[in-house]
């Protein structure tokens, strides 16, 4: 009798082993068909992409920013690689920021925010708009009868030619100075100069629409020459003047016709 249920003992446990390598062997294979199944739906026309679309551009055509993405028609939408297409598209200068989702299975939208032109800069014949971070976003396209294509701000003038689009004012230390002197000043003084004439990075003019030039020098103590600038402006009331020396902010120099 002990023998007998021994044996039964034992052809339970090899019962009992047999059913879980099967339970195994049929998880393995269920996964090996999901697998296989998923690799025949990513090589399939059923999740290729058919179409990017693009919002959100004024200045950029939006063929410029799909060439950016460099997103082909075709590829599975499942390894697209959807965050290298939006970090390659925000490098392009006119982009402040990209985003990037799936709006179907099959199409890609790619949302813009462009910079927006705060000032150009000119020297050499050319001209390019800058951003109020700093960036060189695009070129000035002049029309024909030398009219720039919009309304362009205050300009920076530079001795040379301005560093190339797609840089930072901080190429130019004459344009790093005008620059950071125009994001310095306040709301009603930034509006009244229309021009900064940047002959060299210790060498910045502003000119005001009354057609007074301000000798700024760099851009430190910036308050303290807005300051002393607005107690000359107030001083001399509607006398002529023709420069007002700020670089000095504690004794400002005027110069009158």
């Amino acid at each position: 009798m002990i023998d007998a249920r021994i044996a039964e003992r034992r052809a339970a446990v090899r019962d009992d082993r047999r059913r879980v390598r099967l339970r195994r062997t049929l998880w393995v294979l269920g996964l090996l068909a999901a697998a296989a199944g998923l690799v025949a739906i990513e090589r399939s026309a059923l999740v290729g992409l058919e179409e990017v679309t693009v919002s959100g551009v004024e200045r950029l055509d939006p063929d410029e920013v799909r060439a950016a993405a460099d997103l082909e028609l075709g590829t599975s939408t499942l390894r697209l690689g959807l965050r290298e297409a939006v970090a390659r598209v925000e490098q392009l200068p006119l982009v402040a920021r990209a985003e990037g989702r799936r709006s179907d299975p099959l199409t890609v939208h790619l949302e813009v925010v462009e910079r927006t032109p705060a000032l150009v800069v000119r020297g050499d014949d050319v001209q390019r708009y800058v951003d109020r971070e700093g960036v060189l976003i695009a070129e000035v396209e002049v029309e024909e009868g030398g009219d720039s294509d919009g309304d362009t701000g205050p300009e920076i003038v530079l001795g040379t030619e301005p560093p190339a689009v797609g840089e930072r004012v901080e190429a130019e230390p004459a344009l790093d100075n005008a620059h950071a002197t125009w994001r310095g000043l306040s709301g009603p003084l930034r509006a009244d100069v229309v021009r900064y004439r940047a002959a060299g990075p210790d060498e910045l003019t502003l000119e005001l629409r009354e057609g007074i030039e301000v000798r700024f020098g760099r851009a430190e103590r910036v308050d303290e020459k807005v300051r002393a600038l607005g107690a000359v402006l107030e001083d001399v009331g509607d006398t002529p003047i023709e420069t007002i020396d700020v670089r000095a902010p504690s004794a400002p120099i005027v110069i009158a016709p």
